[in-house]
């Protein structure tokens, strides 16, 4: 998943400058059957546009759109007057296919299984994204994460359906959702493990041999030169086969004049 910047400078959101301390992520799906992300830059990236996110999810990638500690625009006034999700979470829009309409918030015409390969494609690019910036920000996956649906229901967002209306006809969730991005947490943590493991182990199977050289007399077939270069003061003498480190290539260069 390959995250590029494109900050709506220009955008009303970006010049209000308010700042927030992310204590989460909203999902949302952008409402509307168009893939091409540059349309949502060109309409949410001038004066007088009224929403913004910090990331546009599309099939080839992630933009990030604001910095992600700034106030986005994206979950709108709570109906019981909470406080909106605007002042604590991070958003990004994933966006959707074409091909369908929407009538009272409902897809129409949309084919599911023509679709199944676009759907697959931005849906691992999001749980890519929530990963990343649960690492970030140390959030939970489990708790944390949120579509605009669920943020109306805890009074942080409006009544929207996102993502809810079109995760289900690819039998996804936000409850699938948050469980593949704990998961790529997960699997990344103990990958993470293995190698630091691995690192651990060569770190001591390489200083055991260079301890066990270290104590090695100079072989029979080096041991004229290793004299003469003892000789000319190249070498000290002692520890004939340990490892020769690049600083102690740079000192017997010098010695031998080399590097004048």
């Amino acid at each position: 998943m390959e995250v590029t910047q494109h900050i709506l400078t220009q955008s009303d959101c970006y010049k209000a400058g308010r700042t927030i301390v992310p204590k989460g992520i909203m999902v949302h799906s952008t409402g509307v059957a168009q893939p091409d992300p540059a349309v949502f830059l060109r309409l949410w990236g001038q004066p007088g546009a009224d929403a913004c996110v910090h990331a546009l999810v599309h099939q080839w990638g992630v933009i990030q759109t604001l910095p992600w500690n700034h106030r986005a625009w994206h979950a709108g006034s709570p109906r019981n007057g909470g406080l909106s999700a605007n002042n604590t979470h991070i958003a990004f829009e994933i966006l959707e296919p074409k091909g369908h309409t929407y009538q009272g918030g409902t897809m129409i015409g949309y084919d599911a299984k023509a679709n199944a390969a676009y759907f697959a494609t931005v849906y691992q690019n999001a749980v890519e994204l929530a990963a990343k910036l649960c690492r970030q920000f140390s959030f939970d996956p489990t708790t944390d994460i949120v579509d605009h649906q669920e943020g109306c229901k805890l009074d942080i967002a409006s009544n929207h359906a996102d993502v809810m209306h079109w995760f289900p006809k690819h039998g996804k969730s936000m409850d699938t959702f948050r469980a593949d991005v704990a998961a790529l947490l997960k699997g990344e943590e103990e990958d993470t493990m293995e190698q630091n493991t691995f690192n651990a182990m060569l770190a001591e199977a390489l200083a055991r041999r260079a301890a066990a050289l270290e104590s090695q007399p100079v072989s029979d077939w080096a041991k004229e030169a290793w004299e003469a270069a003892v000789d000319a003061g190249i070498f000290d003498g002692t520890k004939p086969q340990a490892f020769l480190t690049r600083e102690q290539a740079a000192a017997v260069l010098a010695r031998m004049g080399k590097l004048k």
